[in-house]
């Protein structure tokens, strides 16, 4: 699809917005949800999706499916869908994936390839205002860091003369954050109502598993393109019980405190 947007847009945006939260670590942003079904901002997050190669969700429509059935209809499909409020995301495709070195299998929930756009498409609006709280000692789930970041600091500081180093891991991370708590963890920087419905929504979806649909009021369905996000801003204050309480360490998902 030949993109019908100037791309450097959408990176102004977020630029717009990160810097807003940066100078008042206090706002809190109204008049978001219009940017979600920006056409620049769907078509960023159509790359994102298409970048990913995910599977098909429970409608089996694959990245090739939609493909041929054209990308610029449904992105016009979608941004009148968001625009008029009538946008609803099916219940996520539940499997399970082996973990490396372990018996044991992680849940992984695929939803639709449609309702990955809209979530990279709100994960593209709001995450630049978090981004601007996060510690810097953070780097579990965040953009353009990785567990490799984190481990580069314990070199550099042990090079320094730090000798120890004292590691805790988040139990059942994405299945355990409540989403009362994370959602008014969210409203403490955005009230626009029509976002946070969209939020809900999302966190409310569900997971299908052999045929049958369950939903529950904790858990954010790893696999889904909000879900890393969600998690950040979770462990960030303090929801999983294992958020950072200062800048005395570096983290990833699993805390690392050096000492």
């Amino acid at each position: 699809m030949a993109r019908t947007t100037k791309p450097y847009k959408v990176r102004e945006l977020q630029q717009t917005l990160y810097r807003a939260a940066k100078a008042d670590p206090g706002r809190r942003f109204h008049a978001l949800y219009d940017k979600v079904y920006r056409r620049d901002v769907l078509e960023r997050a159509w790359e994102l999706v298409r970048a990913n190669h995910g599977a098909a969700g429970i409608d089996k429509q694959s990245i090739a499916d939609v493909e041929q059935y054209g990308i610029a209809t449904l992105l016009d499909e979608l941004a009148a869908d968001l625009k008029q409020g009538s946008w609803r995301p099916l219940p996520a495709r539940r499997v399970f994936i082996p973990k490396p070195g372990r018996e044991e299998l992680r849940p992984l929930s695929i939803p639709a390839v449609r309702d990955r756009i809209v979530q990279a498409a709100a994960r593209t609006v709001i995450e630049p205002i978090f981004e601007a709280d996060m510690l810097e000692c953070s780097f579990g789930f965040r953009p353009r860091r990785s567990q490799h970041d984190a481990l580069q600091v314990l070199v550099d500081e042990a090079w320094g003369g730090r000798r120890w180093v004292l590691e805790s891991d988040v139990a059942n991370c994405f299945e355990a954050i409540p989403h009362s708590q994370l959602m008014t963890a969210i409203e403490e920087r955005i009230v626009d109502r029509h976002i946070l419905k969209l939020l809900r929504a999302m966190l409310r979806a569900g997971v299908m598993e052999d045929e049958a649909v369950t939903r529950s009021d904790t858990g954010t369905p790893q696999g889904g393109v909000i879900s890393h996000r969600a998690c950040a801003t979770s462990i960030c204050t303090g929801l999983t019980g294992s958020g950072p309480r200062a800048d005395t360490g570096s983290w990833s998902v699993s805390q690392t405190i050096w000492s």
